[in-house]
């Protein structure tokens, strides 16, 4: 595959980088807001659409459904077409399915927000922040990429911040709780407009600082589509399918604590549920500040993958203080905002790192975010039905449940730094104008790192391990997504349409 010559980077000017900071950074904000509001509805969304634990499970995943296989198709789409299509595309669909969603409320059918959701999917915000990761590695690679990444995540982490904080109020303007899924989706329009508004700057920049566009992709390469396409999906590096794979149920351990934690305070604390969602926004509140704080310092320092220990054995605690003990929920909360910073920009900041081809960076993101995505439904799914199953259903065994996935990543840290020295020179420990230097040294001696290098018995050991985890989100989906909820003596049963008996 065609590598990114250190000597080759342009200098683009700040006026142009920043410029484009500015509009890529709002692409995800109406899907992230859309996101952010299921958690605080979830009891509302029980009582209404009348629903238990585990269909609930299935609404909250159900945008993931797509995005198990979207996200690496559409990355591929995005290397061949260029990202600020794809965003545009996907934006669309974001809106159609945020609608959708919303008009479930009207009816109080739970069908069609699981569909909604399903259509979000197509365009949600795991789809359009491969395009804004993809356009960041262009505008600021080999500068200050850590910071802008980190940035990005900020505003995400505030924007889901705020959405929590006003869910509550706003399902209860005139005495219903639509209003809490129509505003989202007022918001996507919103933001689809400022997509447009980057693809007409981004015409405005002169051609030499401009991304790559499907155009110029196509014309570097040879062979007919298909065979691009597939060289794409194996050419991934060793190093980037050893992290995608060994990563499992990581990322969804803390979306399975940020998707239920207003629901963990009412069981375990009796808090209102508007007390609730108050107190779960602050789980947002200083990621605003420590990411990019964060961030500047794996620019100037390195030592990425230390941090994922250390922000695994933060979570180990914060689980257990917020679902087995007591203790007022906002110290948990506020220990978790440090853990969520310390645990996410260090796998996000250093796939560029891991790939070093811009024009596989697409496809790269879309599989990072595939695995996830899986890992998502899955666990969020288990962790439903072991709510459901637990005396009471309370949160204790879900609790036990998402230590345990913790725990092991607290291992993983160090592996990751071993192989990091063995693979890559270290370069996920050093600075970024280290990495630099050490990349230019390389190139000048004519190699390059093991870890870039491709090893098919890695991509299908790894690429199986995706599409068995595909495969049953599917299953599981499905058959959850027919099954209606019967409430007999208090309790919610399930009775599958397609051919399956009560539960």
């Amino acid at each position: 595959m065609a590598k990114i010559s250190t000597t080759n980077i342009v200098d683009i000017p700040a006026k142009y980088r920043w410029t484009a900071f500015a509009f890529i950074l709002v692409y995800s904000t109406g899907a992230a807001f859309c996101e952010a509001t299921l958690g605080p509805l979830k009891s509302t969304l029980l009582k209404e659409l009348k629903i238990n634990n585990t269909q609930f499970s299935t609404i909250s995943t159900a945008s993931n459904i797509v995005n198990t296989v979207l996200p690496a198709i559409g990355g591929i789409g995005m290397d061949y077409v260029g990202a600020v299509y794809a965003a545009l595309i996907a934006s669309m669909f974001c809106v159609v399915g945020s609608v959708v969603a919303a008009t479930s409320a009207n009816t109080n059918r739970v069908g069609l927000l699981i569909g909604g959701r399903i259509l979000m999917g197509f365009g949600s915000i795991v789809v359009i922040e491969t395009s804004q990761n993809k356009l960041y590695a262009h505008w600021f690679k080999g500068s200050t990429l850590a910071l802008v990444i980190a940035l990005d995540l900020s505003w995400g982490q505030l924007t889901g911040m705020v959405a929590r904080l006003v869910t509550i109020p706003m399902a209860q303007i005139n005495g219903w709780y639509g209003w809490a899924l129509w505003i989202p989706s007022m918001l996507t329009v919103l933001c689809t407009a400022i997509i447009v508004g980057y693809l007409l700057y981004e015409r405005s920049v002169p051609a030499m600082y401009r991304p790559n566009n499907g155009s110029d992709v196509r014309g570097k390469m040879s062979g007919s589509p298909f065979r691009m396409r597939s060289t794409q999906l194996t050419s991934r590096p060793t190093f980037f399918w050893i992290i995608c794979g060994t990563e499992i149920f990581q990322n969804s351990a803390r979306t399975v604590y940020s998707v239920n934690l207003a629901d963990i305070q009412e069981r375990t604390r009796g808090t209102s549920t508007l007390g609730a969602g108050f107190n779960s926004a602050f789980q947002s509140l200083l990621q605003i500040v420590t990411v990019p704080i964060l961030g500047m310092f794996f620019d100037r320092y390195g030592w990425r993958m230390p941090f994922v220990s250390f922000g695994a054995a933060l979570y180990v605690i914060v689980f257990a203080l917020i679902g087995l003990t007591t203790v007022n929920p906002l110290g948990p909360i506020i220990l978790g905002s440090f853990a969520l910073a310390f645990n996410v920009l260090p796998f996000i900041g250093s796939i560029p790192i891991l790939i070093n081809d811009e024009s596989l960076m697409g496809t790269a993101y879309g599989i990072w975010s595939s695995f996830i995505a899986c890992n998502n439904i899955l666990l969020e799914i288990a962790t439903g039905s072991i709510q459901d199953k637990t005396p009471g259903q309370s949160y204790e065994r879900v609790i036990y449940c998402l230590i345990a996935i913790k725990a092991f990543q607290i291992c993983l840290g160090p592996i990751y730094d071993y192989l990091d020295g063995k693979l890559l020179g270290h370069s996920l420990r050093k600075s970024e104008a280290e990495r630099i230097a050490l990349q230019k040294e390389q190139e000048a001696r004519g190699e390059e790192f093991k870890g870039w290098k491709v090893k098919k018995w890695v991509f299908w050991l790894f690429g199986g391990q995706l599409a068995a985890m595909v495969t049953c989100s599917w299953i599981v989906s499905l058959l959850l997504a027919f099954a209606t909820g019967i409430e007999v003596d208090g309790q919610i049963y399930l009775v599958y349409t397609i051919g399956a008996r009560q539960r």
